[in-house]
């Protein structure tokens, strides 16, 4: 535990926080958005909903939708994402739709089943899989799957009907 000022911290920066406006004045608003920040000794599994940018430093074995995905050199992605821009110096793999921007720094390794909108790799990146460019206009990865997984139970079940 430190303290600065008169307040504890418990290991919180002072300084990110909103300051407390002046008596009269409206209080200081950032629009920073939602962000999740998975540290290096952290595994976390499920589903990621409502994070603007995730920033992985530990294990992530989840499906996401989101804008900002970073991973870092410590950092493990496994599973879907359906992102706007992803910067991974870490290892992805699985299924990622990067709507914009896909870049893959020096210590960055990304397999599985990749489209994207642009691509960059710095020397020494790696990449394998699928890979795939998007053109135009594309709908919400995880909306699609769970369409087709529908589909699929309507017709299994249509299946089981039809053969009683």
């Amino acid at each position: 535990m430190t303290t600065t000022g008169g307040t504890r911290s418990f290991g919180i920066d002072n300084s990110a926080r909103t300051k407390p406006a002046p008596y009269g004045a409206a209080a200081e608003t950032k629009k920073e958005g939602s962000k999740l920040h998975v540290g290096a000794d952290i595994h976390l599994k499920g589903e990621i909903t409502a994070c603007d940018r995730l920033i992985v430093e530990g294990k992530v074995e989840a499906s996401m939708t989101s804008k900002e995905i970073e991973i870092s050199e410590s950092g493990m992605f496994n599973g879907t994402v359906d992102i706007d821009t992803a910067d991974i110096s870490g290892k992805f793999d699985g299924t990622m739709k990067a709507r914009k921007r896909l870049v893959i720094r020096k210590t960055g390794c990304v397999t599985g089943t990749i489209s994207y909108g642009e691509i960059e790799i710095e020397p020494g990146g790696e990449i394998g899989g699928s890979m795939q460019k998007i053109a135009g206009e594309q709908p919400n990865l995880l909306t699609a799957m769970e369409k087709d997984k529908g589909k699929t139970e309507e017709s299994e079940t249509k299946a089981e009907k039809e053969s009683v």
